[in-house]
């Protein structure tokens, strides 16, 4: 069983994220990238630390902006607003979620979907989500072609599993998705050469939904009592896939360093 791992797929968009990079700075351009908090999750410090981490590495200027659990819904869509309206401001990212009094839907309008690098406006974003790309990335490190693969995708929501359907067929893959009116998801998911598992549900895919030699791309992130899992239980997806992420390690390795290449091409095609 191969560890698909998200390192070589990191490796691999940072070095082109570098390039680009590099080519700017010979005509005396930088990338910027606005980040908006609101309060103080564990989660989302420890990605905004990640990604101010990996910004500082490159050379992408950021802007950070924190506000308080009480702000102002009006003042958060100004804030996004003038951002978006700044010429200097390439891409922007607003963690989620907010907290359940706001209007997620409204706020994120204030977002140019030009620089909506996280792919928050979904269909209506210049984007793709960084976490479906992330899966194509990583295979595509490891040299497993989808052109002509059944592949099969557990889950449908708009930010993982519906644009994650499109990009492979996009790519040519035979796709079929699978969700809570799915008569017999393990039937379908046996039929799969690659499958995708983001139905959000702790190690709910054992080995009744899987086939010998198949390749498993794990989604989930769960924190539990005995530390981090995904949506496949680890240790049949070991015995039976021929190639499977780990969880953590696998694909949301990946995923920032898509946010950082979005970043650039925001500011390539602002540009232009």
């Amino acid at each position: 069983m191969i560890e698909l791992r998200g390192a070589a797929a990191r490796t691999m968009i940072q070095d082109e994220v570098r390039d680009r990079l590099q080519q700017l700075a010979s005509q005396n351009e930088q990338v910027r990238l606005g980040l908006f908090r609101v309060g103080a999750r564990d989660d989302d410090l420890q990605y905004e630390r990640s990604i101010l981490r990996s910004c500082e590495k490159l050379g992408i200027l950021v802007d950070a902006t924190a506000f308080s659990e009480d702000v102002a819904e009006q003042d958060l869509i100004d804030a996004l607003s003038k951002a978006g309206q700044d010429p200097n401001t390439d891409g922007i990212l607003l963690f989620r979620p907010l907290p359940k009094r706001l209007q997620t839907e409204r706020i994120l309008q204030a977002i140019p979907p030009q620089k909506d690098i996280d792919g928050a406006l979904l269909e209506n974003s210049r984007f793709v989500p960084c976490t479906p790309e992330a899966c194509m990335y990583l295979l595509k490190a490891y040299d497993i072609p989808v052109k002509g693969k059944n592949c099969v995708v557990i889950g449908r929501s708009p930010v993982v599993g519906k644009p994650l359907a499109n990009l492979l067929r996009e790519a040519g893959a035979n796709v079929t998705v699978c969700h809570t009116q799915t008569k017999d998801v393990p039937g379908t998911t046996q039929q799969a050469e690659i499958l995708f598992v983001a139905c959000g549900k702790p190690q709910m895919v054992d080995r009744t939904y899987l086939k010998e030699g198949q390749t498993v791309i794990d989604v989930g992130f769960h924190a539990t009592e005995d530390g981090f899992c995904g949506d496949v239980n680890d240790a049949d997806a070991e015995e039976m896939a021929a190639a499977y992420t780990p969880v953590p390690g696998g694909v949301g390795a990946v995923t920032l360093s898509v946010l950082l290449l979005h970043a650039v091409q925001a500011h390539e095609r602002n540009r232009t």
